[in-house]
Formats: C-alpha cells, sequence, structure tokens
C-alpha cells in the first residue's frame, strides 16, 4: 500500500523545484508548483502530471521522473479540474471564471481550442471511445457534453444543484455526477445524453471514481465525513438502474473528504480530507481503512500513476506530494 506523507517545505526552496527539507517522519518528496494548486491528473504512461493552477490561470507539467515542473501552459481564469486523453496527446482543463476549456495540445505545449461551456465549469472526465469529454458546471446545474475530436460542444444536461465531480463507467454506458448541493449523485446514460437515475449519498458529495471493472462507484461525502460505495451493474442495460445502482456500504474516513481516486488494479481508494490535511487509504476489497497520514495543508485533489504514486495538491503549501509505495 501507499503510505501518505508530507516532505516540510521551507521558504528557500524554489517554484518548480523540489523540497529538499524533510522531515524525519515525513520522507516523500514535494514539488513545488504554487498558484493555488487544484485539480491534478496523470497521462496514461505515467510520465507527466498536469497541475490545474487556480491563482495562476496556468497548467503546471511535472515530470514524474525527475519530479521537476518542466512547463507552465497559460489557460482560462483560475482552473479548477484536469483530464488527459488515453494516447496522452490532449489534457482539458475546466476554466471556472470564464466558463471554458481549454483544449491542449501535450507535445506542443500550447492551448489549440477553447470551448464554451456552462456556469463555473469544475471537473472533465474524458471517454475516448466515443469521442466525448464530460464537464460539471457548479453553479450551471448541468453536464456539459463536448465532441473530442472536434473540440464542439455538442450537448447539454440538467442534473442536481452544483454538481462538482464526473466519472464514466468502463463499459462506457454511463456518466456519474455528484451534486453537492443535491445530496445526490445523477447517472447519465452517455449515448443518449439523459438522465437514468438519482442515488441519493451523503451530504455535500464531492467527487466520484468508478473501479476498472465497473462494478462499483466511489463517492466523497464531503458533509458527513464519510465515502459511499454504490454498486453497479454487471451488464449493459439502463432497465438495471433501479434494481442494482444503490449504496451497498458507508465508510467513516477524516473530516471534510474531498479528492478521490483508485489505483490501476482497484485494490486500493485514496481519500483526501481537507480539514485534516491527510489522506486516508481504503481497502476496497474488505471496505476498510488501512491508514490516514498527514500529505500537506488545505489538500484538494489525489491522482494515481500507473506505478501506483500518488501525488495529491496541496493549496495550503502551493505543492503537489509525491507518495511512493512501499
Amino acid at each position: 500500500m501507499l503510505v501518505p506523507v508530507l516532505a516540510v517545505v521551507t521558504a528557500g526552496t524554489v517554484a518548480g523545484g523540489v523540497s529538499t527539507a524533510v522531515a524525519a517522519d515525513n520522507p516523500n518528496p514535494t514539488v513545488i508548483v504554487g498558484g493555488d494548486p487544484r485539480g491534478i491528473a496523470i497521462d496514461p504512461d505515467g510520465k507527466h502530471a498536469y497541475v490545474a493552477s487556480f491563482a495562476d490561470n496556468s497548467l503546471r507539467v511535472i515530470d514524474t521522473a525527475s519530479r521537476q515542473v518542466v512547463g507552465s501552459i497559460h489557460v482560462g481564469a483560475n482552473p479548477r479540474g484536469v483530464a488527459v486523453d488515453p494516447d496522452s496527446r490532449h489534457a482539458f482543463v475546466t476554466n471556472y471564471s470564464e466558463n471554458s476549456v481549454s483544449v491542449i495540445d501535450t507535445a506542443a505545449g500550447k492551448v489549440i481550442n477553447t470551448v464554451a461551456v456552462g456556469v463555473n465549469p469544475t471537473s472533465v472526465a474524458v471517454f475516448p471511445r466515443d469521442h466525448y469529454a464530460f464537464v460539471t458546471n457548479y453553479y450551471g446545474n448541468s453536464l456539459s457534453v463536448i465532441n473530442i475530436a472536434n473540440s464542439k460542444l455538442v450537448g447539454t444536461v440538467p442534473v442536481g444543484v452544483h454538481p462538482d465531480g464526473v466519472a464514466i463507467d468502463p463499459k462506457g454506458q454511463f456518466a456519474f455526477v455528484t451534486n453537492s448541493g443535491s445530496n445526490s449523485v445523477s447517472v447519465i446514460d452517455i449515448h443518449t445524453q439523459k438522465l437514468a437515475r438519482t442515488i441519493l449519498v451523503g451530504r455535500a458529495p464531492q467527487k466520484v471514481a468508478i473501479d476498472r471493472d465497473g462494478k462499483h462507484a466511489y463517492v466523497t461525502n464531503f458533509g458527513d465525513n464519510t465515502v459511499s460505495v454504490i454498486n453497479l451493474p454487471n451488464e449493459v442495460g439502463v432497465d438495471l438502474v433501479d434494481t442494482l445502482m444503490k449504496v451497498n456500504n458507508t465508510i467513516a474516513v477524516g473530516i471534510n473528504p474531498r479528492g478521490l481516486a483508485l489505483d490501476n488494479d482497484s485494490q486500493h481508494a485514496f481519500v483526501v480530507n481537507v480539514a485534516e490535511g491527510t489522506v486516508t487509504t481504503i481497502d476496497t476489497a474488505k471496505g476498510t481503512i488501512l491508514g490516514s497520514s498527514f500529505v500537506g495543508y488545505d489538500p484538494d485533489e489525489v491522482a494515481v500513476a500507473p506505478d501506483h504514486t500518488a501525488y495529491v495538491t496541496a493549496r495550503g503549501d502551493g505543492v503537489v506530494t509525491v507518495i511512493r509505495p512501499s
């Protein structure tokens, strides 16, 4: 399992570098990114981490081998969420205060398109098989659908109040949207772009992640200090949602859980507890807590690379903490 700990950052560290100040009980490195880091994504080959720098209107690019910032791409106003397509050619960034998504050519390191979406976009998820990107619009109470083949807005789906997180099941049938103001998850049929089901979860749900087999969805409940585990259908078919899509377990975690990610074999879920500055590790098979460790002040989101290394944004420190597997 991963043991999340934080390397201490001193006033002498240089932006874009690696913190060399390490406390005895916090041996992991931290990469200084600055600018109120929020969303983070790892490309499928694990070579780069992309970090939304909210205050700097930039996307930081971290080389995971050297743990150095190797690029900074100017995007729209107050970027919040990031996703990368499976061939690592494009990154998609939600610009919260500009109501848009920046489409980035990762090889060229520049924005190649900007797509207007709804009001205050937060999260984005990519489903390449049908060439879709899905974007939650926090104050628009909607989900924007982008055709990633031509960077065009092709649909807007009403969801609950204050949608935040979004994830797509690996079967490619449903998108799951957490509605922080409705205490619910909206299940959207990808192909019809219509609401298929609403699932009640805990208070103020934030982020959602789905295991690689598409059997369970995990939701962080910010107001309840819990994670909801939702059973998903094993077969494709909208007629199955009424009987199979429901919360089957609730796991107590830290205070104000927000960020959430699964490792690529879905054996562990990593939950960012904002008020505690910790990450809780869950054994998904048993539904039990393996441990919680300090990761920085005001942490926000987490992403896990193919080699099981986790990367956590800490807004209060302006860093990304690198948590190596052990």
